[in-house]
């Protein structure tokens, strides 16, 4: 669906917008293999609150499929 906007919006082209996607799905898949290690750093030192390494992969996921999303569509 194409909606009209006013020109008094400014609004980027749509190949900066593609390049923002594209650059936040590689950031989203860094910060998700950034808290997978984490998550196993945190598994061979024994400790049990690895909440930080939870908080970055849901981050990550987030962003993978939220730009995803907007690059298939």
């Amino acid at each position: 669906m194409n909606f009209l906007i006013p020109d008094f919006i400014p609004t980027p082209a749509p190949e900066t917008m593609q390049l923002i996607s594209i650059i936040l799905l590689i950031v989203g898949v860094c910060v998700t293999v950034a808290g997978a290690f984490f998550l196993f750093l945190y598994k061979r030192i024994g400790k049990e609150k690895n909440t930080f390494a939870w908080v970055l992969i849901c981050i990550g996921v987030l962003l993978i499929v939220n730009h995803g999303l907007q690059l298939i569509f």
